[in-house]
């Protein structure tokens, strides 16, 4: 894969996913400012790299440095309803390798055609997997294969956070189904497996002074896998605390992992309840997942955890969980917010 080594960094939209998220991750990667092309039609200061306004004029500039552009990295971080038509438009000059920032689109048909470019073009495309790709779920991992629980039989998994004054800002969400549910699903299917069934699923309102918010206070899915074991994600957005944990329940003991719950304090802790196991692990999840994406388009390593088959998997059985609880709540189902 010659080219590959010192591949080029090219940010398909340079605002906070971009900006603060995967730009700082390829800089923690470096251990500095390494070059880096930011395009986006607002003018940007780009720390150790430069700014161009359009696709046009990245592809310029790595001609200009010597660079090809099947080699370079594209991080894409625009909105995810434009996702699709950035891809087509990136293809058609060139590109093979991509980063994607989830969600990988606002629909599950928009995922599916996806899933298909990628496999007629014969692009890499690596959609955006956090938790999969943690240091945390991957000690969970490590003891539940020690067998010191025994056979794991159940799943429970929390994402919960106050979000009073983003949910009254920000309608980009129609209901919780939408806000951390879909990183549970996921993490849910890579440490499960395929799912079955959804077994329940209900939502709830935000609770404020002055009213309610319609579908944004929670939600709880109950899931059978096909190996008989069960899983249960469950988000309060009404929580006075931030908690991100998962729960593994074995014949012989449970594995408690705690995630960090935000960028202050990149440290998790995994333990055995009721036992002296306990592993206090540094994690930094979304940094850990490009550098394993930029080892694979080297050749030098699998792909990250989260491949767009298994997102759009996460998708359709999120679309099914939101229908079945807001059908037995005898309310229409709400639309992701454009």
């Amino acid at each position: 894969m010659s080219g590959k080594r010192n591949a080029p960094s090219v940010i398909i939209g340079y605002g906070h996913a971009g900006r603060d998220l995967h730009h700082r991750a390829l800089r923690d990667i470096a251990g500095g400012n390494p070059p880096v092309i930011a395009v986006d039609p607002r003018p940007a200061e780009v720390p150790g790299g430069q700014w161009v306004p359009d696709v046009r004029g990245a592809v310029r500039a790595l001609r200009t440095s010597g660079h090809r552009v099947p080699d370079a990295v594209f991080h894409v971080t625009v909105p995810p309803d434009a996702h699709r038509d950035c891809l087509e438009r990136l293809l058609s000059v060139g590109a093979r390798h991509f980063i994607l920032e989830k969600p990988v689109a606002p629909t599950v048909q928009e995922t599916a055609h996806l899933v298909d470019l990628a496999e007629v073009t014969r692009a890499v495309v690596l959609p955006m997997s956090v938790w999969p790709n943690s240091r945390v779920t991957e000690a969970a991992g490590e003891l539940v294969a020690s067998g010191r629980i025994g056979e794991p039989v159940a799943y429970h998994m929390e994402q919960s956070k106050p979000r009073f004054r983003r949910s009254l800002q920000d309608r980009g969400h129609a209901s919780a189904f939408e806000v951390e549910l879909p990183h549970q699903m996921l993490l849910a299917l890579h440490l499960a497996g395929p799912v079955a069934e959804v077994t329940a699923s209900r939502g709830w309102d935000l609770p404020l002074p002055s009213g309610r918010l319609a579908g944004l206070g929670g939600a709880e899915v109950g899931l059978r896998h096909r190996t008989g074991v069960t899983t249960t994600l469950h988000t309060d957005l009404s929580s006075p605390v931030r908690r991100r944990r998962l729960h593994v329940h074995g014949t012989e003991g449970t594995v408690v992992a705690d995630y960090p719950v935000s960028g202050d304090d990149d440290f998790g802790q995994v333990r055995i309840a009721g036992s002296s196991v306990h592993r206090v692990v540094q994690d930094a999840p979304l940094t850990r997942f490009v550098a394993r994406a930029y080892a694979h388009f080297r050749g030098e390593g699998p792909a990250p955890h989260g491949d767009l088959a298994l997102h759009l998997r996460s998708m359709e059985l999120i679309d099914t969980a939101r229908a079945t609880a807001f059908r037995e709540a005898g309310a229409p189902v709400p639309q992701e917010a454009a």
